[in-house]
Protein backbone atom coordinates (compact mmCIF):
# COMPACT_ATOMS: atom_id res chain seq x y z
CA UNK A 1 0.00 0.00 0.00
CA UNK A 2 1.19 2.87 -1.17
CA UNK A 3 1.04 6.49 0.76
CA UNK A 4 -0.04 9.46 -1.69
CA UNK A 5 -0.86 13.31 -1.26
CA UNK A 6 -4.63 11.77 -0.85
CA UNK A 7 -4.07 9.76 2.49
CA UNK A 8 -1.35 12.62 3.75
CA UNK A 9 -4.13 15.23 3.52
CA UNK A 10 -6.63 13.17 5.65
CA UNK A 11 -4.14 12.14 8.05
CA UNK A 12 -3.59 15.75 8.63
CA UNK A 13 -7.34 17.07 8.45
CA UNK A 14 -7.84 14.29 11.25
CA UNK A 15 -5.15 15.55 13.32
CA UNK A 16 -6.03 19.07 12.75
CA UNK A 17 -9.20 18.81 14.03
CA UNK A 18 -8.13 16.45 16.98
CA UNK A 19 -6.00 19.56 17.56
CA UNK A 20 -8.39 22.23 17.46
CA UNK A 21 -11.39 20.10 19.33
CA UNK A 22 -8.60 19.57 22.58
CA UNK A 23 -8.60 23.47 22.46
CA UNK A 24 -12.39 24.09 22.38
CA UNK A 25 -13.02 21.36 24.92
CA UNK A 26 -13.65 23.75 27.73
CA UNK A 27 -16.14 26.28 26.28
CA UNK A 28 -17.74 23.52 24.07
CA UNK A 29 -19.11 21.71 26.55
CA UNK A 30 -19.83 25.16 28.20
CA UNK A 31 -21.79 25.74 25.36
CA UNK A 32 -23.54 22.83 24.94
CA UNK A 33 -24.73 22.47 28.80
CA UNK A 34 -26.14 25.88 28.40
CA UNK A 35 -28.45 24.90 25.81
CA UNK A 36 -31.83 23.90 26.25
CA UNK A 37 -32.34 20.12 26.30
CA UNK A 38 -34.91 20.48 23.72
CA UNK A 39 -31.70 22.43 21.49
CA UNK A 40 -29.28 19.23 23.07
CA UNK A 41 -31.54 16.88 22.30
CA UNK A 42 -31.93 17.95 18.19
CA UNK A 43 -27.69 18.79 18.28
CA UNK A 44 -27.35 14.85 19.44
CA UNK A 45 -29.70 14.06 17.17
CA UNK A 46 -27.33 15.83 14.12
CA UNK A 47 -24.21 14.53 16.14
CA UNK A 48 -25.19 11.06 16.15
CA UNK A 49 -26.43 10.92 12.79
CA UNK A 50 -23.12 12.22 11.38
CA UNK A 51 -20.90 10.00 13.23
CA UNK A 52 -23.11 7.09 12.86
CA UNK A 53 -23.03 7.90 9.04
CA UNK A 54 -18.98 8.26 9.01
CA UNK A 55 -18.52 5.15 11.07
CA UNK A 56 -20.79 3.70 8.56
CA UNK A 57 -18.80 4.60 5.51
CA UNK A 58 -15.63 3.36 7.29
CA UNK A 59 -16.95 -0.07 8.03
CA UNK A 60 -18.38 -0.27 4.62
CA UNK A 61 -14.95 0.80 2.53
CA UNK A 62 -12.55 -1.06 5.30
CA UNK A 63 -14.07 -4.47 6.13
CA UNK A 64 -17.36 -4.82 3.59
CA UNK A 65 -16.64 -3.99 0.26
CA UNK A 66 -13.80 -6.91 -0.35
CA UNK A 67 -16.55 -9.22 0.78
CA UNK A 68 -19.25 -8.28 -1.85
CA UNK A 69 -19.18 -11.51 -3.52
CA UNK A 70 -19.89 -13.62 -0.16
CA UNK A 71 -22.98 -12.62 1.51
CA UNK A 72 -22.94 -15.02 3.96
CA UNK A 73 -19.11 -13.27 5.19
CA UNK A 74 -20.85 -9.77 4.86
CA UNK A 75 -23.51 -10.61 7.67
CA UNK A 76 -20.86 -12.58 10.11
CA UNK A 77 -18.04 -9.93 9.58
CA UNK A 78 -21.12 -7.48 10.25
CA UNK A 79 -22.29 -9.25 13.47
CA UNK A 80 -19.00 -9.12 14.23
CA UNK A 81 -17.92 -6.04 14.41
CA UNK A 82 -21.32 -5.04 16.15
CA UNK A 83 -19.91 -7.22 18.72
CA UNK A 84 -16.44 -5.99 19.13
CA UNK A 85 -17.84 -2.26 19.65
CA UNK A 86 -20.40 -3.14 21.83
CA UNK A 87 -17.09 -4.59 23.96
CA UNK A 88 -14.85 -1.34 23.66
CA UNK A 89 -17.59 0.80 24.85
CA UNK A 90 -17.81 -1.50 27.69
CA UNK A 91 -14.54 -1.20 27.95
CA UNK A 92 -13.89 2.23 27.93
CA UNK A 93 -17.26 3.05 30.28
CA UNK A 94 -18.01 0.04 31.77
CA UNK A 95 -21.82 -1.27 31.49
CA UNK A 96 -23.82 2.24 31.51
CA UNK A 97 -27.01 2.52 31.73
CA UNK A 98 -27.40 6.12 30.11
CA UNK A 99 -30.82 7.81 30.51
CA UNK A 100 -31.39 11.25 28.64
CA UNK A 101 -34.07 13.72 29.97
CA UNK A 102 -37.51 13.75 27.49
CA UNK A 103 -37.15 17.32 25.86
CA UNK A 104 -38.51 20.41 27.39
CA UNK A 105 -40.76 20.33 24.47
CA UNK A 106 -42.50 17.38 24.96
CA UNK A 107 -42.21 17.18 28.86
CA UNK A 108 -44.81 20.17 30.30
CA UNK A 109 -46.95 19.77 32.97
CA UNK A 110 -49.10 22.01 34.93
CA UNK A 111 -51.92 24.26 33.47
CA UNK A 112 -52.94 24.00 30.34
CA UNK A 113 -51.76 19.83 30.16
CA UNK A 114 -52.49 17.49 28.77
CA UNK A 115 -53.01 19.53 25.89
CA UNK A 116 -56.65 18.13 23.56
CA UNK A 117 -56.40 17.31 19.90
CA UNK A 118 -54.23 17.42 17.61
CA UNK A 119 -52.87 20.96 18.17
CA UNK A 120 -51.95 19.54 21.79
CA UNK A 121 -49.01 17.65 19.96
CA UNK A 122 -47.15 21.17 19.82
CA UNK A 123 -48.73 22.46 23.37
CA UNK A 124 -45.72 21.86 24.75
CA UNK A 125 -47.29 19.64 27.24
CA UNK A 126 -45.78 15.73 27.82
CA UNK A 127 -49.27 14.12 27.91
CA UNK A 128 -52.63 15.11 25.33
CA UNK A 129 -56.48 14.17 25.15
CA UNK A 130 -57.06 12.90 21.10
CA UNK A 131 -59.10 10.02 20.36
CA UNK A 132 -61.31 9.53 23.62
CA UNK A 133 -57.92 8.51 25.16
CA UNK A 134 -54.45 10.01 26.87
CA UNK A 135 -51.62 9.61 24.55
CA UNK A 136 -47.82 10.65 25.33
CA UNK A 137 -46.83 13.40 23.55
CA UNK A 138 -43.13 11.91 22.69
CA UNK A 139 -43.60 8.37 22.05
CA UNK A 140 -47.21 8.13 20.70
CA UNK A 141 -46.63 11.64 18.63
CA UNK A 142 -43.30 12.44 17.96
CA UNK A 143 -41.47 8.89 17.62
CA UNK A 144 -44.45 8.07 15.42
CA UNK A 145 -44.11 11.40 13.17
CA UNK A 146 -40.20 10.71 12.56
CA UNK A 147 -40.66 7.29 11.71
CA UNK A 148 -43.51 8.53 8.93
CA UNK A 149 -41.03 11.13 7.91
CA UNK A 150 -38.28 8.64 7.36
CA UNK A 151 -40.20 6.08 5.46
CA UNK A 152 -41.41 8.54 3.21
CA UNK A 153 -37.94 10.27 2.59
CA UNK A 154 -36.36 6.77 2.30
CA UNK A 155 -38.98 6.02 -0.75
CA UNK A 156 -39.06 8.92 -2.36
CA UNK A 157 -35.56 8.80 -2.40
CA UNK A 158 -35.40 5.09 -3.61
CA UNK A 159 -38.19 5.78 -6.44
CA UNK A 160 -38.44 9.39 -7.67
CA UNK A 161 -34.41 10.26 -7.67
CA UNK A 162 -31.56 9.30 -9.98
CA UNK A 163 -29.63 7.91 -7.08
CA UNK A 164 -32.52 5.78 -5.98
CA UNK A 165 -32.69 4.22 -9.50
CA UNK A 166 -28.99 3.56 -9.44
CA UNK A 167 -29.29 1.53 -6.38
CA UNK A 168 -32.16 -0.35 -7.43
CA UNK A 169 -30.31 -0.90 -10.52
CA UNK A 170 -26.74 -1.58 -8.77
CA UNK A 171 -28.51 -4.58 -6.41
CA UNK A 172 -30.28 -6.20 -9.51
CA UNK A 173 -27.02 -5.62 -11.88
CA UNK A 174 -24.07 -3.72 -10.41
CA UNK A 175 -22.29 -5.30 -13.85
CA UNK A 176 -24.21 -3.57 -15.96
CA UNK A 177 -24.43 -0.32 -13.97
CA UNK A 178 -20.84 -0.24 -13.81
CA UNK A 179 -20.55 -0.56 -17.77
CA UNK A 180 -22.19 2.52 -17.74
CA UNK A 181 -19.68 4.25 -15.95
CA UNK A 182 -20.94 4.77 -12.41
CA UNK A 183 -18.87 3.96 -9.18
CA UNK A 184 -21.32 1.19 -8.24
CA UNK A 185 -18.66 0.82 -4.91
CA UNK A 186 -19.19 4.14 -3.90
CA UNK A 187 -23.29 4.02 -4.52
CA UNK A 188 -22.74 1.19 -1.95
CA UNK A 189 -20.51 3.21 0.51
CA UNK A 190 -23.73 5.74 0.44
CA UNK A 191 -25.96 3.33 0.81
CA UNK A 192 -24.13 1.85 4.15
CA UNK A 193 -23.98 5.53 5.36
CA UNK A 194 -27.21 6.23 5.30
CA UNK A 195 -28.22 3.03 6.97
CA UNK A 196 -25.89 3.78 9.78
CA UNK A 197 -26.95 7.17 9.79
CA UNK A 198 -30.70 6.23 10.51
CA UNK A 199 -29.69 3.55 13.04
CA UNK A 200 -28.03 6.23 14.73
CA UNK A 201 -31.28 7.99 14.32
CA UNK A 202 -33.03 5.45 15.84
CA UNK A 203 -30.91 5.17 18.82
CA UNK A 204 -31.42 9.23 19.72
CA UNK A 205 -35.12 8.78 19.28
CA UNK A 206 -35.16 5.69 21.71
CA UNK A 207 -33.13 7.37 24.34
CA UNK A 208 -35.55 9.96 26.08
CA UNK A 209 -37.91 6.73 26.28
CA UNK A 210 -36.20 3.76 27.14
CA UNK A 211 -33.04 5.25 27.61
CA UNK A 212 -29.48 3.73 26.34
CA UNK A 213 -27.33 0.77 26.99
CA UNK A 214 -24.67 -1.34 25.06
CA UNK A 215 -27.50 -4.03 24.52
CA UNK A 216 -30.05 -2.21 23.16
CA UNK A 217 -28.71 -2.86 19.47
CA UNK A 218 -29.80 -6.81 20.03
CA UNK A 219 -32.98 -5.63 21.43
CA UNK A 220 -34.23 -4.77 18.59
CA UNK A 221 -31.90 -7.03 16.29
CA UNK A 222 -34.53 -9.82 16.32
CA UNK A 223 -37.59 -7.70 16.09
CA UNK A 224 -35.91 -5.87 12.91
CA UNK A 225 -34.83 -9.23 10.93
CA UNK A 226 -38.51 -10.75 11.51
CA UNK A 227 -39.57 -7.67 9.94
CA UNK A 228 -37.73 -8.41 7.18
CA UNK A 229 -38.92 -11.53 7.39
CA UNK A 230 -42.34 -10.73 7.46
CA UNK A 231 -42.57 -8.03 4.71
CA UNK A 232 -40.33 -9.48 2.62
CA UNK A 233 -36.32 -9.25 2.09
CA UNK A 234 -36.30 -8.13 -1.29
CA UNK A 235 -39.14 -5.37 -0.64
CA UNK A 236 -38.48 -1.91 1.32
CA UNK A 237 -42.65 -1.65 1.49
CA UNK A 238 -42.78 -5.00 2.47
CA UNK A 239 -40.12 -4.12 5.59
CA UNK A 240 -41.97 -1.05 6.50
CA UNK A 241 -44.86 -3.13 6.38
CA UNK A 242 -43.35 -5.74 8.56
CA UNK A 243 -42.42 -3.29 10.89
CA UNK A 244 -45.90 -1.92 11.50
CA UNK A 245 -47.08 -5.60 12.10
CA UNK A 246 -44.17 -5.91 14.44
CA UNK A 247 -45.14 -3.00 16.06
CA UNK A 248 -48.57 -3.04 16.51
CA UNK A 249 -48.48 -6.54 17.72
CA UNK A 250 -45.86 -5.65 20.78
CA UNK A 251 -48.14 -2.69 21.66
CA UNK A 252 -51.32 -5.01 21.71
CA UNK A 253 -49.31 -7.81 23.73
CA UNK A 254 -48.60 -4.62 26.02
CA UNK A 255 -51.81 -3.06 25.99
CA UNK A 256 -53.64 -6.39 26.88
CA UNK A 257 -51.17 -7.78 29.84
CA UNK A 258 -52.97 -4.84 31.68
CA UNK A 259 -56.24 -5.06 31.43
CA UNK A 260 -56.02 -9.11 30.19
CA UNK A 261 -58.43 -10.70 27.14
CA UNK A 262 -61.05 -12.59 27.50
CA UNK A 263 -61.14 -15.86 26.33
CA UNK A 264 -64.10 -18.09 26.24
CA UNK A 265 -62.26 -21.11 27.59
CA UNK A 266 -60.98 -19.37 31.00
CA UNK A 267 -62.35 -18.29 33.80
CA UNK A 268 -60.30 -15.25 34.24
CA UNK A 269 -59.03 -12.66 31.39
CA UNK A 270 -55.52 -13.95 29.82
CA UNK A 271 -53.00 -11.28 30.84
CA UNK A 272 -50.00 -12.11 28.35
CA UNK A 273 -46.61 -11.11 29.51
CA UNK A 274 -44.55 -8.98 28.27
CA UNK A 275 -41.61 -11.46 27.70
CA UNK A 276 -44.60 -12.93 25.28
CA UNK A 277 -43.27 -10.58 22.69
CA UNK A 278 -40.40 -11.76 20.93
CA UNK A 279 -41.93 -14.89 20.62
CA UNK A 280 -45.58 -13.72 19.74
CA UNK A 281 -43.44 -12.05 16.84
CA UNK A 282 -41.99 -14.99 15.59
CA UNK A 283 -45.45 -17.26 15.84
CA UNK A 284 -46.71 -14.02 13.51
CA UNK A 285 -43.62 -14.81 11.12
CA UNK A 286 -44.20 -18.59 10.99
CA UNK A 287 -47.83 -17.90 9.95
CA UNK A 288 -46.76 -15.46 7.66
CA UNK A 289 -43.93 -17.33 5.76
CA UNK A 290 -45.84 -20.53 5.94
CA UNK A 291 -48.60 -18.73 3.60
CA UNK A 292 -46.07 -16.42 2.04
CA UNK A 293 -42.65 -18.23 1.86
CA UNK A 294 -41.45 -14.47 0.43
CA UNK A 295 -43.01 -12.69 2.82
CA UNK A 296 -46.11 -10.35 2.13
CA UNK A 297 -44.21 -7.82 -0.41
CA UNK A 298 -41.03 -10.47 -1.34
CA UNK A 299 -40.66 -11.78 -5.23
CA UNK A 300 -40.61 -15.82 -5.19
CA UNK A 301 -37.00 -16.79 -6.67
CA UNK A 302 -39.01 -19.49 -8.28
Amino acid sequence: MTVDRKHLAGFGTLLVSSIVLLAVKGPLNDWVFGLSTTWRFFLAMIVSVSLGAMAGALIEVALIRPLYDRPIYQLMVTLGVGFILIELVREVWGRPEFTMSRPAAFNGTGPGCPGEGVGGFFSGCSTLEAFGSRLRVYNEGFVVLAGIVVLVGVTLLLRRTRIGMIIRAGVQDPEMVEALGINVRRVFTLVFALGSGLAAFGGVLAAPSIGLSTGMGAVFLLSAIVALAIGGLTSFPGAAAGAVLVGLLQQIIIRYGQSGINLPFLDEPFKPSPTLIPAAAILLMVIVLLALPAGLFGRSER
